[in-house]
């Protein structure tokens, strides 16, 4: 079972979900609450207003009844009937001495079968009117006394409910006064022609036995029905928004592990994720793409550096060995090709220590602000013996901008670009070095009128130890312009190389100016 939960979402991602279902069940069980404690309020103020009103309405037909008649012996009650039958109450009638009338029931009930009312009478049967004294057509009878024993047994059952009723018409403000019970029912007093005629218990049904009600209770089963579905919505979306969100966390740290073992597809793990989870991929993407190419760099590095070292190291340990062997005297000519290798690997190695600061150059950058154009002419100044010796003849044409940067790098930066053009450049040849305000940079060039750089070469010429076709039979291990593109880039700015087909090469160095 754990195996499978770690499976789909892990630890991280089972406390996602279990708070986001915490959450969506805490809201819903809110608003289910606020609904069911705001249904059943409505629908008892609804059940009390209808309830009072009906009273009102069978008092005051009972009222017109009366008027209408001069007694209840000739009272047409069938408008009594009407209500009873509408709101489903049961009426039991007084005269004004308190001898019970009549007894109305409704013939059906709201929302049940006839006869299912449980306060029922026998000898009543489904409904309708029955009046002692009175016949079906309304005709005055005379009861037997029986029949008014029953009544006045009746009557004391219904009276005990009623303790609080009117003792007196005169009392009574309005056309009809009403005391409830705990039971529901209500003594209303019926009036006419100014004085009391006569009482009407109203008797209203059980509440679930009301249509009211019962529409509540299935608004509360639509409500409760609502609320579960929402919870496991609730659940769905938490399960589905832990899994989107931890999915590419859980990548991520299997990426992690794969780039700590060295995996070169460790990039492959990755999971895109929404928001910033996508941009943390993307992130580690990029930072895992910069290791690898790091550590290839490196690796290259390293070859290059073996087969750079491993010339003149072999050269080196042959003709020792023939001199140690005596196969060769130790002549003049013989030490000073020995000492022309020494030489050509402590160029090797003071480059490579060049290169090793360029890289680190970042890190230990002095900045200051400093004129491009003192920079070039200090640098063109101290290389001027060697452009003499070379016969090449060098023009500087500088033009005052500030830059903010470590004068002794960009001196580098300088000082290796007008090497290569003097040593590329035939005897006779011009190099022109010059620097301008270029928008908001400096831009510095250096342009040499030697053989060129072939189109092919020309990608390649910043890399560590590329020697291109150009450079065969001329000193140099392959670094310098490899320093000046890291210090370049240390710096901010950007060096580029043209070379048209007609000869020549330029190269433009453009640093932010200050």
């Amino acid at each position: 079972m754990g195996k499978s939960r770690g499976r789909l979402l892990g630890p991280l991602g089972w406390r996602l979900f279990a708070a986001f279902t915490l959450v969506g069940v805490g809201a819903v069980a809110l608003l289910a609450v606020l609904a069911v404690v705001s249904v059943r309020s409505q629908t008892s103020g609804l059940v009390a207003s209808q309830r009072d009103q009906a009273r009102h309405d069978i008092a005051a037909a009972l009222s017109a009844a009366y008027a209408k008649a001069g007694s209840w012996q000739k009272a047409d009650l069938a408008g009594a009937q009407a209500l009873a039958d509408s709101t489903g109450a049961r009426l039991i009638i007084l005269g004004a001495s308190g001898r019970q009338v009549t007894t109305i029931t409704p013939t059906h009930m709201p929302g049940h079968e006839p006869g299912d009312e449980p306060g029922d009478e026998p000898g009543h049967g489904t409904g309708g009117t029955n009046m002692p004294g009175m016949d079906h057509g309304g005709h005055s009878t005379e009861p037997s006394h029986s029949h008014h024993q029953g009544d006045s047994v009746a009557l004391a059952a219904r009276s005990a409910a009623f303790p609080a009723a009117a003792a007196s018409p005169a009392a009574t403000p309005g056309p009809e006064a009403t005391a409830t019970s705990a039971a529901g029912t209500a003594r209303v007093l019926v009036m006419a022609g100014g004085r009391q005629v006569g009482t009407v218990l109203v008797d209203f049904p059980a509440a679930s036995q009301t249509a009211a009600w019962q529409a509540r209770d299935a608004i509360l089963r639509a409500v409760a029905a609502g609320a579960l579905l929402a919870v496991l919505l609730a659940a769905a979306a938490a399960l589905w928004v832990s899994r989107r969100t931890t999915r590419p966390l859980t990548a991520l740290a299997a990426a992690a592990g794969a780039v700590e073992r060295g995996d070169p597809e460790a990039v492959s793990l990755l999971r895109r994720g929404p928001g910033e989870l996508g941009q943390v991929s993307a992130a580690f993407a990029a930072m895992a793409g910069t290791l690898q190419r790091e550590d290839e760099l490196r690796r290259a590095m390293v070859a290059d550096t073996a087969h750079e070292l491993r010339t003149p190291v072999t050269i080196l340990r042959g003709a020792t060995e023939e001199l140690l062997d005596g196969l060769a005297e130790p002549t003049t000519s013989k030490l000073t090709s020995l000492h022309d290798e020494v030489l050509r690997l402590e160029r090797l190695v003071e480059d490579l220590s060049a290169l090793a600061a360029a890289q680190s150059a970042t890190l230990t950058l002095d900045r200051a602000p400093a004129d491009l154009a003192k920079i070039a002419a200090c640098a063109a100044g101290e290389l001027q013996a060697q452009f003499e010796d070379a016969e090449v003849h060098l023009t500087v044409d500088a033009s005052p901008v500030m830059v903010h940067a470590d004068q002794a790098r960009v001196t580098q930066i300088v000082t290796n670009l007008l090497t290569n053009a003097a040593k590329f450049s035939p005897p006779g040849g011009n190099v022109t070095l010059t620097t301008r305000p270029a928008g908001d940079n400096a831009e510095l060039t250096v342009t040499d009128t030697g053989p060129g750089i072939p189109a092919a070469d020309l990608p390649h010429i910043f890399e560590r130890f590329w020697r291109g076709t150009a450079a065969a039979g001329r000193a140099g291990s392959g670094i310098g312009l490899a320093v000046v593109a890291e210090l370049t880039a240390a710096h901010g700015g950007t060096i580029t190389a043209t070379s048209p087909p007609g000869g020549g090469t330029a190269f433009t160095l453009t640093l932010p100016a200050s």
